[in-house]
């Protein structure tokens, strides 16, 4: 089933492995000096995620840099990552939607339904509101972003339904990791704590009032923390731009 769904995204997308950069593709990739990757190090790379247009996609510029690195502008590199990226989502999102119905508020149903992992994947693969962020370069800072957020979902889906602590304190960690990824991508990430509060809520508290009222305190801490970590990376996009000169514009 997985080899269909990324066969499909292939056939669908093979005919935009040659599609210029355009638009913002420009100032991002083409005319971006720092993704110039000529040796991998370190302190490049960091110039790629840290000295780009946007800084606080630092991740994405990385993954550009790395491009660069093994085929330079030649665009269809680019895509085939970009597709690879796309089909990755679908994978881990066929796994999430796998797990979860295994859930305690969905696992007395699930062996019925054991074609909608399958189903959904497919679907969220080949719509066609995805075509932007698969064919247009410069939006896989979207797609890497769903790509971490989705997996940082299955890797708390799948601490959830671990019972032993070694693999369960790896499966969090992961998460974590695969979330501050994902904001390093693009911050429409910043939403993964919401979700996972409200995954947890749904799937493995029945939507209980008491177990929300015991924890009031800690989800009210947990807030606050999350409230003091986004205004320290605001602070810090915004140390970065006043430290980095405008990039130069350079041919290709």
């Amino acid at each position: 089933m997985l080899a269909f769904m990324a066969a499909a995204v292939f056939c669908i997308y093979a005919n935009t492995l040659q599609n210029p950069l355009v638009l913002d593709d420009l100032s991002n990739i083409l005319y971006n000096p720092h993704i110039r990757l000529t040796q991998l190090g370190l302190d490049e790379l960091r110039q790629a995620g840290f000295e780009s247009p946007l800084s606080n996609r630092g991740v994405a510029y990385v993954s550009f840099a790395l491009n660069y690195y093994f085929h330079r502008l030649d665009v269809t590199g680019f895509h085939i990552l970009n597709i690879l990226i796309h089909v990755a989502t679908g994978i881990f999102l066929y796994f999430l939607v796998k797990t979860t119905l295994n859930s305690p508020a969905l696992q007395s149903r699930s062996e019925t339904v054991t074609w909608i992992p399958f189903g959904t994947a497919l679907i969220w693969l080949v719509h066609p509101v995805q075509t932007q962020s698969v064919t247009y370069v410069v939006q896989r800072m979207n797609s890497l972003a769903a790509m971490f957020y989705v997996l940082a979902l299955l890797l708390y889906a799948r601490a959830r339904r671990t019972e032993q602590n070694l693999p369960k304190v790896f499966l969090l960690a992961g998460c974590i990791i695969a979330g501050i990824l994902a904001v390093g991508s693009k911050e429409i990430a910043g939403t993964l704590p919401v979700i996972i509060f409200l995954y947890e809520w749904y799937f493995h508290q029945d939507l209980s009032l008491g177990w929300l009222k015991r924890r009031m305190l800690p989800i009210a801490g947990a807030v606050a923390l999350l409230a003091v970590l986004a205004l320290v990376y605001l602070a810090f996009i915004r140390w970065i731009k006043f430290q980095i000169p405008l990039p130069l514009v350079i041919s290709p």
